[in-house]
């Protein structure tokens, strides 16, 4: 074989060899951007005030936050926010609406899962005050926690 024969057959080799590297970084990584911590979902298009559970309690949530499985997300009046899973499954969170970030679920289970909170002011011993129920629960739910201790005494005496 001669040297010219030889240098084409190097370079064609070398292009395979590129050729086969590029498809295995293509197909071998991972086909959802996955994180290290545990994260399966993020926040996106928040609009207003939108709450996210953290070990210390509620904090505000913010664009692109990564949420881990068990996550509690809820919205206030006048927000609403999308909840995306890592494999493209997006789950629309309307104005006080509560959800928990969950593994292993189809998608159209996923979307069917945000509970409407229902936020009723009421009236207690002439002071204002609001109680979120789930709105399964209705108005016999919300007669219920109303508290009527407004009209005892804080003293034992």
């Amino acid at each position: 074989m001669n040297s010219t024969a030889k240098q084409n057959r190097g370079k064609h080799a070398m292009r395979r060899g590129a050729h086969a590297t590029l498809f295995a970084l293509l197909f071998a990584s991972q086909p959802f951007a996955q994180t290290g911590d545990g994260s399966i979902a993020r926040l996106v298009e928040v609009n207003g005030n939108v709450l996210v559970s953290r070990e210390s309690g509620l904090a505000s949530g913010n664009e692109a936050l990564r949420l881990l499985p068990g996550t509690r997300i809820i919205t206030t009046a006048n927000s609403d926010v999308i909840v995306e899973y890592d494999d493209g499954c997006r789950v629309k969170l309307k104005e006080n609406q509560r959800f928990e970030v969950e593994r292993g679920k189809p998608c159209a289970v996923l979307m069917a899962m945000p509970q409407t909170i229902l936020v009723a002011p009421t009236a207690v011993a002439g002071s204002a005050a609001t109680i979120l129920v789930p709105a399964a629960f209705g108005a016999a739910a919300i007669g219920m926690l109303i508290d009527s201790r407004g009209r005892q005494s804080v003293s034992p005496s």
